[in-house]
């Protein structure tokens, strides 16, 4: 066994390496212009991100807590469709942001005062945000709801009400996964530009590629990101705690949740009500923006070679992850905290700044060939989306008892085996999962693809982000009905193959019985 242990050692330390390597782009010296590090303006920005993190982080927590409880407490409890609220969380926030400025042009039309308030500023970024994040939130808070202990709830209905029970005995037993999901959104938040930038809303992160695009030096920007990267860092470590208790135990799926009646319940059909929303709103408002559906046939000409390319990329960048997240994952799940921080830092570090650092570093080493491939964006999106991949992977390592792998190693005939028969079944929930998310993560990315792309090569994202800056509403809209069709495709076709396996497995466990 000598070398699986080996190679193992070897993806741990190539993660390392890689996730590290854009640091070595920032080594620089020099001086902004003779600008100070931190004058007022940097200051007013970020206040403006972190604002903007902040609002978007309790708007879409206590939406998604509703959403939560209203599936939990309703009649899609012990359906598989309860979970249907997954059906575009893949979907890049483009696609929110194109569906908001359409809405605002529509009722704008009257009102001039209504349209210039609502396209630009902090409420579009806000709203994309919530709407781009929201899946994600109820996920993760129904996930811990149906992880809470059963036996709890039916001793507490016998001294109170349903909302008493989910106000003292639940919400209070879930609120490290729930603050989890809010940090979750407030990170992700406030290390994106693409949607300030789209509504013209300035924010520190902007601030730091506007600075980059003016040819600054790259040492002093790691400087003025660095306040910003430590905290983001902090605050992740701090979540880790709430998403390590969604592993700690198995979902009890019972013939009723908890019981709600008058204002809880109504909240919590308001929250289901906005899920339902978030769906079939961008779809809707596509369809409507499309008057010649020619338009869409010729989108679908247009964007083939982008998707093309947005998909190669995306599949190179989870092959990537996968071969190093996955021993890396499974090795540091058991370590300190400081090597866990380490594992996760790009999750705190700007995408931008990510294609900066490895565009510096790769360009001035004998890898500089590298920067004319595709590969390089892919490379660039494994950097950053791999601590995602970690995460699914550590999850996965606490619901396994290493005994039991120990003694299949030492019965095992040969490593082969070992690894096809024991450990990869073991571990495949976790291959698929980081595999999928860092896929669709990466067909959303544009800040990375904008820097690291080589010429002559576009992926669908970066197209309509340009598109939606040059306002080409009807054309992008054909892009967009595209992506959400494709990615709506997908899931509904990764749910239906987990629940087959789900039901395989079923079968299988009442066989042996």
């Amino acid at each position: 066994m000598r070398k699986s242990r080996i190679a193992c050692g070897a993806a741990v330390l190539g993660y390392f390496l890689l996730i590290l390597l854009p640091v070595a782009g920032f080594g620089g010296e020099g001086e902004l212009s003779g600008v100070p590090v931190w004058n007022s303006r940097r200051l007013g920005l970020v206040w403006n991100s972190f604002l903007m993190a902040f609002l978007s982080a309790c708007g879409c927590t206590v939406t998604g807590v509703l959403a939560a409880v209203g599936i939990h407490s309703g009649r899609l409890r012990n359906s598989g469709r309860r979970w249907f609220f997954l059906l575009l969380a893949p979907v890049p926030y483009y696609i929110y942001a194109l569906t908001w400025m359409c809405m605002v042009r529509w009722a704008g039309r009257g009102d001039r005062r209504w349209f210039a308030v609502s396209m630009t500023g902090l409420l579009p970024c806000v709203i994309v945000d919530i709407m781009a994040f929201l899946p994600m939130v109820t996920g993760l808070v129904l996930t811990a709801m149906e992880h809470f202990d059963r036996q709890q709830i039916e001793i507490a209905r016998v001294y109170g009400t349903g909302h008493k029970v989910l106000a003292r005995v639940m919400l209070p037993a879930i609120w490290p996964s729930v603050s989890a999901a809010g940090i979750l959104v407030f990170v992700l938040s406030v290390t994106d530009f693409s949607v300030p930038s789209l509504f013209q809303y300035q924010t520190y992160t902007l601030e730091l590629f506007s600075e980059y695009s003016r040819g600054c030096d790259l040492g002093q920007i790691g400087r003025l990101a660095l306040p910003l990267i430590l905290l983001v860092l902090a605050m992740i470590l701090g979540a880790l705690g709430g998403l390590r208790s969604l592993s700690a135990g198995s979902a009890s799926m019972g013939a009723h949740g908890v019981e709600l009646s008058g204002i809880w319940a109504w909240m919590g059909k308001v929250g289901v009500l906005i899920c339902i929303l978030q769906l079939m709103v961008p779809a809707a408002v596509f369809v409507l923006e499309i008057r010649d559906w020619v338009s869409v046939r010729e989108s679908i000409v247009l964007c083939r070679k982008e998707l093309a390319v947005s998909v190669v990329i995306a599949g190179l960048a989870s092959l990537t992850a996968l071969a190093l997240a996955g021993p890396a994952g499974i090795w540091v799940e058991d370590k300190p905290m400081p090597l866990k921080a380490l594992a996760l830092f790009p999750v705190a570090v700007p995408s931008s700044l990510v294609a900066m650092g490895l565009l510096q570093t790769v360009n001035g080493s004998c890898f500089h060939w590298l920067s004319q491939t595709v590969y390089f964006p892919a490379l660039g999106c494994a950097v950053k989306y791999m601590p995602f991949a970690v995460l699914v992977f550590m999850a996965r390592a606490r619901g396994i008892p290493r005994e039991e792998l120990e003694i299949a190693r030492v019965y095992a005939v040969s490593e082969g085996e070992y690894f096809f028969r024991v450990l990869l079944p073991a571990y495949r929930p976790a291959v698929l999962g980081a595999g999928a998310l860092v896929f669709l993560l990466t067909l959303g990315e544009e800040g990375i693809t904008l820097v690291l792309m080589p010429p002559g090569y576009e992926t669908l994202a970066v197209k309509v982000y340009n598109y939606l800056h040059y306002g080409a509403g009807e054309l992008v809209s054909g892009f967009c009905l595209i992506t959400v069709a494709v990615t709506a495709g997908v899931m509904v076709g990764a749910g239906r193959m987990m629940s087959r396996r789900r039901k395989t497995g079923l079968r299988g466990r009442g066989k042996k019985a």
